[in-house]
């Protein structure tokens, strides 16, 4: 795998949201459970984005830090 490269906003929530469905396959975690019914995008029919839109904005702010604390990326 590249470690160069570049994923989309919506590329990389995805992959977070895969890491968090392997965590709860690996533990079973209410609390990761809930998480991720409020981030499924697969639930509505149009792929709109999350079902919680606020969740969103939270992967945006999340996404700015990260840049913000890590210029050179």
């Amino acid at each position: 795998m590249e470690n160069n490269k570049v994923l989309t906003l919506e590329q990389a929530f995805c992959a977070m949201f895969y890491f968090l469905e392997h965590e709860y396959a690996l533990t079973k975690s209410e609390d990761i459970a809930i998480m991720l019914s409020s981030l499924d995008w697969t639930v509505l029919a149009d792929n709109s984005g999350p079902p919680d839109p606020a969740a969103w904005e939270d992967w945006l702010d999340a996404v700015k830090k990260a840049q913000e604390d890590n210029p050179s990326w």
